[in-house]
């Protein structure tokens, strides 16, 4: 008998062993989408989207970094909207407009109409401001409670995707972060909520911190995400489409955020000097007096002071050098719409621009447009395999072969005498409906406006010609 064979162990514990330690060094699901969770939550891009919201909101970083330790100094602090400004002027000139749904189809044409109805319309803007502030925005896909295709807005902080490639096209999988207030024992408590969506249903998990908790009340896991006639569907693609502002999903306050917060500082620092230096200081010789206050007192109420042998009072103009602060709030501003591509609105040349100069003082915000367009383009592609899945499970009509376009109607700023004029002009060369849709009134409401005109002008015609058919031959007279 060997020693090994003594003091050694089983050959079968031996085993157990080695599968044990196997075991406890392969990091489980659940402990891998923990260490996703902690990541993302401490990442540099979700504290991106949270800072792009709260800008957007005008509650920027001055209200936390200017402390004034001196009690009887100001502690001024001024905000400016400028990235509501920007996101709100990028939304009203791209998606404040009805969009254009143009198909081939009229059957399917009728039935993208009822999609895009007003309230998704409310909800495609929503999205696009969600997007600029945070770089990318996200339309959860379900059928609500009256079995009718529906989108939901998830807010892009709460969102943690896992996608199928590098550029970012199709997603593989996500997690859905959030927190719910509930009352546990009599007292309030905030509970996070963590769900899973993957290609085969939903996990509900309770998250405390350190591991994920299997949610039992949400119903642990779900394999289908709806139901048509008591029968479960599953969607064989992630119901989650994402809309960026761009394709490296960075949101514009990464370009504004510094010059914000210089803006603000300037603003407020020069609005402290403003306040705390006064207008006049006095200088007294030889005051007769007890104390400073007795002179101010006595300044106000008798317009006089008292003076011992020799004295003398003088009076200070303070005048504070804010000349170059100004200055530096002037190119601060410009750099913001610069960057930011944007249109000031204060510039007193706006207003008197022709044609040609305001198209190049908007070059900027319709180029920043275009990128977002191309890639709200992509995202609504992606939403119409929905509606066409809908319509084919609902209504078993297929449109899938089917080609529809949603065109933007962007809110072009023009010089309405300018186009007129050029419509006017254009009288003989063009067709008049050509010339009408070019012209800055014109809408859909316009044709048929001018077809009920043709109509009534045919039957006043109508009228001339009944009347004059009813005279008696004899009451005309015949040309000599």
């Amino acid at each position: 008998m060997t020693v090994v064979d003594i003091f050694g162990k089983p050959y079968y514990e031996q085993l157990n062993d080695i599968v044990r330690n196997m075991v406890d060094g392969v990091i489980s699901d659940n402990e891998m989408l923990v260490k996703d969770l902690k990541d993302w939550q401490a990442s540099d891009v979700r504290k991106g989207m949270i800072a792009g919201e709260a800008y957007y909101l005008n509650k920027t970083d001055i209200q936390r970094d200017k402390v004034q330790d001196i009690s009887w100094k100001s502690n001024v602090k001024l905000e400016h909207g400028f990235a509501k400004k920007l996101v709100d002027q990028k939304i009203g000139y791209l998606l404040s407009k009805e969009p254009t749904v143009a198909t081939e189809n009229e059957a399917y044409a009728k039935e993208l109409k009822e999609v895009f109805n007003r309230k998704f319309l409310k909800k495609l803007k929503n999205t696009g401001k969600e997007a600029i502030n945070k770089g990318i925005a996200y339309l959860y896909t379900y059928i609500d409670e009256e079995g009718l295709l529906s989108f939901k807005k998830f807010p892009s902080e709460q969102i943690l995707p896992f996608w199928k490639d590098d550029e970012h096209t199709e997603i593989a999988s996500f997690l859905r972060v959030y927190q719910v207030t509930i009352y546990m024992n009599g007292k309030k408590e905030v509970q996070e909520k963590v769900e899973y969506h993957h290609e085969n249903g939903i996990n509900y998990f309770v998250f405390d911190g350190v591991k994920l908790i299997a949610d039992v009340p949400a119903g642990i896991e779900s394999t289908q995400h709806f139901t048509i006639d008591d029968k479960p569907f599953l969607w064989t693609r992630i119901p989650l489409i994402p809309f960026k502002y761009n394709e490296e999903e960075q949101p514009l306050i990464d370009s504004i955020k510094s010059l914000v917060d210089n803006y603000n500082t300037q603003a407020s620092t020069n609005a402290d000097l403003l306040a705390d230096i006064p207008q006049f200081i006095y200088k007294l010789v030889n005051y007769g007096g007890v104390s400073l206050s007795e002179f101010i007192s006595d300044l106000n109420r008798y317009r006089a002071v008292k003076l011992d042998e020799n004295g003398d009072v003088d009076k200070l103009q303070a005048t504070p050098q804010t000349d170059a602060t100004e200055k530096e709030l002037d190119r601060d501003r410009k750099s913001i719409y610069e960057f930011g591509r944007g249109v000031d609105t204060t510039d007193s040349e706006l207003g008197n621009a022709s044609g040609v100069a305001l198209r190049y003082r908007y070059s900027d915000l319709d180029m920043d447009c275009n990128i977002l367009e191309s890639e709200f383009q992509s995202s609504i592609e992606h939403l119409l395999w929905f509606v066409n899945q809908y319509l084919l499970m609902t209504k078993n009509v297929d449109f899938t072969k089917e080609s529809a376009d949603i065109i933007f109607n962007r809110d072009i700023i023009i010089n309405e005498s300018e186009v007129i004029t050029d419509c006017s002009n254009s009288v003989g060369i063009l067709d008049d409906k050509t010339i009408r849709e070019n012209h800055p009134w014109y809408t859909d409401e316009v044709e048929k406006r001018i077809d009920k005109q043709k109509a009534e002008e045919q039957k006043e015609i109508e009228g001339y010609q009944d009347t004059f058919n009813k005279v008696p031959a004899k009451d005309v007279k015949a040309d000599a």
